[in-house]
């Protein structure tokens, strides 16, 4: 009886908490096709949307070992949200093949970590992944040289020149043409340069957006911190949306954007520019550590690129000691 009456309890329990669950989850969905992030509290709902998830993963094996056959089909509601969200994620790659009669270059988006200063290490994951441009986030203006001493196949320089305590900037191995900073405000860090791409200029463009580091306040300020950064980011994003449908020329941007493929920014950016990991890439993705988890946690750093450029292939890279993983991209211009 004993047992009896535990099984029926637990059966009670799991239904219960199964159907707030999915209720839960289709009151979220239904707000974010409505509103999308609007509101903060949404916002962050969306920014995390991949973890809304996890419950399933304990809710289906109850169902199926409880036979809550209901609750199975209840459940078929996330799950299919789930997989129009990130399934796409883990179809065969979008990417064009690669062939040694078309030419491509490579480029990395690393976001190095203010306090990382093992230079020889990030020079060893550059060198292992052998871009011809790479675009720096969380660089400390002290420590400028220092970086660029480590990379001396990347002749070509620029950086944000800032007096915040951390900046952007790119090193490449084609010349520099031209370069300029994005205004402040929205933009506190972002730089707009020219490379000469074998004599085809190449607009690439280094942003950090605005950061997601509200836990760090006191929790009075929580609320105001968040809607803070989740309006300086739409302003930044279109910033970036402005200077891409001005362009005249072919586009990439490496961005540590502090947001996820379930943002709103992200969809205000894919309306005029390419994810290329989207496009080429494989797997969730992840490039942001936090704390002490041993693996990334979130996909918060792109290179996005316009549409005359195509991706040939996309990965995740090493992340020598920084808290975010580098994506790095190979792309290939399109004919005319």
């Amino acid at each position: 009886m004993p047992r009896h009456h535990f099984q029926a309890n637990l059966q009670d329990l799991t239904q219960r908490l199964g159907w707030i669950y999915i209720g839960a989850i289709a009151l979220w969905f239904g707000l974010r096709l409505v509103f999308f992030d609007q509101f903060w509290w949404l916002a962050l709902l969306n920014t995390i949307a991949f973890y809304l998830f996890v419950p399933v993963v304990l809710l289906l094996p109850l169902g199926i070992g409880l036979r809550r056959r209901g609750l199975l089909l209840g459940l078929a509601l996330p799950i299919a949200i789930f997989v129009g969200l990130f399934g796409p994620l883990f179809l065969p790659s979008g990417a064009a093949p690669a062939s040694a009669l078309q030419p491509s270059f490579k480029v990395m988006s690393f976001n190095l970590l203010w306090s990382n200063e093992n230079y020889d290490q990030i020079a060893q994951s550059i060198r292992a992944a052998a871009p011809d441009i790479v675009g720096f986030q969380e660089v400390r203006p002290p420590n400028i040289a220092a970086l660029t001493a480590a990379l001396p196949d990347y002749p070509y320089s620029v950086f944000h020149q800032s007096d915040h305590y951390h900046t952007v900037g790119l090193v490449s191995r084609l010349p520099i043409v031209a370069s300029k900073q994005f205004p402040d405000p929205p933009f506190k860090r972002g730089l707009q340069s020219v490379i000469d791409l074998e004599g085809t200029p190449l607009t690439v463009i280094v942003a950090h957006l605005a950061p997601n580091n509200m836990p760090l306040f006191p929790l009075g300020e929580f609320v105001r911190q968040t809607q803070e950064r989740y309006t300086r980011r739409a302003a930044e994003v279109d910033l970036l949306k402005q200077a891409v449908q001005t362009r005249d020329r072919p586009t990439v941007i490496l961005c540590d954007c502090n947001m996820t493929d379930t943002s709103q920014t992200h969809a205000e950016l894919r309306s005029v520019l390419t994810d290329s990991f989207q496009q080429a890439g494989w797997g969730w993705g992840h490039t942001l550590r936090v704390g002490s988890v041993p693996w990334p946690l979130q996909r918060v750093d792109y290179v996005w690129h316009t549409a005359d450029l195509r991706s040939v292939s996309a990965r995740v890279g090493d992340r020598a000691g920084s808290d975010h993983y580098p994506v790095v991209t190979t792309l290939r211009p399109l004919k005319s």
